[in-house]
């Protein structure tokens, strides 16, 4: 038998289907802001739908009556503060929300394809919590630093802080980009090892600790992609990657440059001497890889390295 919280949970869904898709969409922006920033104002609800103060006071107003335990209102600072109470007023599919974090909102956050558009993609393994990126995020959009507990393969359950900057995809897991106040360097974590991830409001990211000063990721590289030399018809891999010439020449943040040839298995040995039919493109300028740092990943890079 469906209890009272169940009970109150339908007549709340029920209550927001019967409003209109534009209501749904600005009170699910509301949401989604508190959520993932921390806070929302007025100002987020009249810059995204164009519409006038008096609309969004009522907006806000209408989510309030919704879920009174969500939101503290700051009068000093005139916002609307996530309190510690809050529960999402909606689901969130997570690889929707990270790409929205990431590309921001499209025409509607809540719409979906048309029913004669489909599109299929390989089930993903892992996914990230989504109260763990809230913090993340909230972090990143305050400039604070974050307390957290983390696995890693290496050292295991660990506490440290962080001053994340960036949130990345690297087509397998999510990481984020962070200043490590444990090892005093700019690391990549892996988002579904974070165990647990504070909002520490009242320490403010240091200059050095920010983007700016991550020179991984402020150095761009560019690399030099051809069909491997043991495939018989390199044709069909230029015509695959649109090759100019018989090359893909792509310039990326040294930060990313491991991920991206790890992904699609570049081969990186100095003499292409990678073998298997996964290995489909290799490195033409290795060279061009001097200096940076996450090339553990790069298949064959440790021959290059005697240099």
């Amino acid at each position: 038998m469906p209890n009272a919280a169940q009970h109150k949970l339908a007549r709340q869904h029920e209550a927001l289907s019967s409003l209109s898709t534009p209501q749904r969409e600005r009170l699910a922006h509301i949401d989604f802001t508190l959520m993932f920033k921390g806070e929302a104002g007025r100002g987020d609800l009249i810059d995204r739908f164009a519409i006038a103060p008096t609309q969004a006071t009522k907006d806000f107003a209408l989510y309030h009556e919704f879920a009174p335990a969500n939101v503290v209102y700051d009068k000093s600072r005139r916002l609307h503060v996530r309190a510690r109470s809050f529960v999402p007023l909606f689901d969130y599919d997570t690889a929707r929300t990270l790409s929205t974090l990431c590309q921001g909102h499209g025409d509607g956050f809540l719409g979906t394809l048309p029913t004669s558009v489909r599109c299929e993609m390989p089930h993903q393994l892992n996914h990230p919590d989504l109260a763990i990126v809230a913090a993340v995020s909230e972090a990143m959009y305050k400039g604070c630093a974050l307390a957290i507990r983390y696995v890693s393969l290496s050292s295991g359950e660990t506490e440290r802080e962080i001053v994340p900057h960036t949130l990345i995809d690297n087509g397998l897991r999510w990481h984020v980009r962070a200043f490590d106040r444990h090892s005093g360097e700019f690391r990549d974590f892996v988002l579904t090892r974070l165990l647990t991830a504070t909002v520490l409001e009242q320490s403010l990211a240091q200059e050095y600790e920010g983007l700016l000063n991550d020179r991984q990721w402020n150095r761009f590289v560019e690399l030099e992609l051809i069909p491997h030399p043991d495939i018989g018809q390199p044709e069909a891999i230029e015509r695959d990657y649109a090759m100019s010439e018989g090359c893909l020449r792509l310039e990326l943040r040294a930060a990313l440059a491991g991920y991206l040839l790890r992904r699609w298995n570049v081969d990186c040995s100095p003499d292409h001497s990678q073998q298997g039919a996964e290995y489909q493109l290799a490195l033409a300028n290795v060279q061009a890889l001097y200096g940076v740092k996450n090339l553990r990943l790069a298949p064959g890079y440790h021959q290059a390295e005697p240099m």
